[in-house]
């Protein structure tokens, strides 16, 4: 079965009711099934269902998501993506990302908007080896001490293997060598074996690399992500995710929410 998604951020109006209506019949158009995910409150609800999606309580900023499956998803993706890119903020689809809304001039959206630098990399592998992966995030990380910082790397791997048992692996150190913190994502096309076999391969890289010593509010984002990666529902979001963009809107979205659960209690 095909599936395509779309991430986006409310705008001001969130959803006002002619939008779900018009978003509505739009995807009644197609044979595929249409998911609104809002992964601000992390809520769905079918698109057929405007009384569920009134209900998730959109707000301005929130990064949502629709997930398209069904024969013609590719077209229902075309033609529903027309008009998220007209009435909401399109961060990307299959198709295309919208340069007007890429993250980097997004910062300023509070859905986006940390209180703390963030250099961000991501790459794509094939048929690569474990060493092989944390190499290349040492040398993304940073160029000067990449031979270092893969040694950090494999010693933390020899306490513990990184991997979560959900496909996903979260090699991490603290260094004094980098000076803001780093998020590295490695992509695989087919499954690593990560050296943990009660876990089992993994076919996403999550890596965090912080400077030493890091401050609280790098901590109270890295330690909320860290614990999202226990969700099931979360770890299968994200292995799932095909587009670049997405992943790193969900995951620096994620970071943001650590800094909101802090601010809240």
């Amino acid at each position: 079965m095909i599936e395509r998604r779309i991430t986006f951020v409310l705008p001001e109006d969130g959803f006002s009711g002619w939008k779900v209506n018009r978003l509505k019949t739009l995807s009644g158009m197609f044979r595929s099934v249409v998911i609104l995910h809002n992964l601000t409150c992390w809520d769905s609800a079918n698109i057929e269902h405007a009384l569920k999606v009134f209900a998730l309580a959109g707000k301005q900023d929130d990064l949502c998501q629709l997930h398209i499956e069904g024969s013609d998803a590719e077209l229902a993706c075309m033609v529903l993506m027309d008009f998220v890119a007209e009435h909401f903020m399109l961060v990307n689809t299959a198709h295309r990302s919208n340069k007007r809304a890429n993250l980097s001039l997004l910062k300023a959206l509070s859905t986006f908007q940390l209180p703390f630098e963030l250099d961000y990399h991501f790459a794509r592998v094939e048929d690569s080896e474990k060493a092989q992966v944390l190499a290349k995030i040492a040398n993304l990380a940073s160029q000067e001490h990449g031979d270092k910082l893969k040694q950090d790397f494999l010693n933390r791997e020899l306490h513990s293997s990184t991997a979560t048992g959900k496909m996903i692996a979260l090699p991490h150190i603290i260094t004094p060598m980098i000076e803001r913190a780093t998020l590295v994502v490695i992509k695989s096309a087919e499954p690593m074996d990560w050296q943990s076999p009660k876990l089992g391969p993994v076919s996403l890289v999550i890596s965090l690399v912080l400077p030493s010593p890091p401050n609280r509010p790098l901590l109270v984002s890295f330690t909320h992500l860290t614990k999202s990666l226990l969700d099931e529902e979360f770890c299968h979001l994200l292995t799932t995710s095909r587009e670049p963009e997405a992943i790193r809107a969900i995951l620096t979205h994620q970071l943001v929410k650590g800094q909101r659960a802090q601010s809240s209690q």
